[in-house]
């Protein structure tokens, strides 16, 4: 049996390009991703004895990293309406603030997503890894997969279509 500091080395010279790619899908910056990727290298850390062994241990490590990042996400959202409500939002006009807008709403309602539908959106469309690679990293079928992303594809268009009411 491998030691804990072995598995996080074995982790770190194979996968941390798709764990830094995996941050960069969601978060976008690169300050960001950085900070995601220790933080969620250093929860699994803290959690190795929780880890059960039912997944790969890069799959585990994902995991938490997918969800460190959608608390980034979360949190820069709040930031946002916190500034907009005092008016100091960047000064953005035309098309570039529209685009801006949709792509926040996006964020935020990926953000809102179910975590099984949020990873499986982040993993298997965002990720850039092959359908067989996502489902293997996700411990889930191909089939099952594509299931999960057709739900979350489902429940984010309604997510949409109703802040956009609400804001009509």
């Amino acid at each position: 049996m491998e030691t804990r500091e072995q598995a996080f080395d074995q982790l770190i010279s194979e996968k941390l390009g798709l764990l830094r790619g995996t941050a960069m899908r969601i978060l976008g910056s690169p300050a960001d991703v950085d900070d995601a990727v220790q933080e969620a290298l250093m929860s699994a850390w803290r959690k190795y004895a929780g880890y059960r062994g039912q997944s790969e241990f890069a799959t585990w490590v994902t995991r938490i990293l997918i969800n460190v990042c959608y608390d980034i996400v979360r949190d820069r959202a709040r930031e946002h309406e916190v500034l907009e409500h005092y008016g100091e939002s960047d000064d953005v006009s035309g098309e570039d603030a529209e685009e801006e807008c949709l792509l926040d709403r996006l964020d935020a309602a990926v953000a809102r997503l179910p975590e099984l539908y949020r990873e499986s959106i982040s993993v298997g469309v965002l990720s850039g890894l092959s359908q067989d690679e996502a489902a293997a990293m996700l411990g889930c079928s191909r089939n099952t997969l594509y299931q999960r992303i057709h739900k979350a594809k489902q429940l984010l268009s309604q997510s949409i279509r109703e802040v956009s009411y609400e804001q009509a």
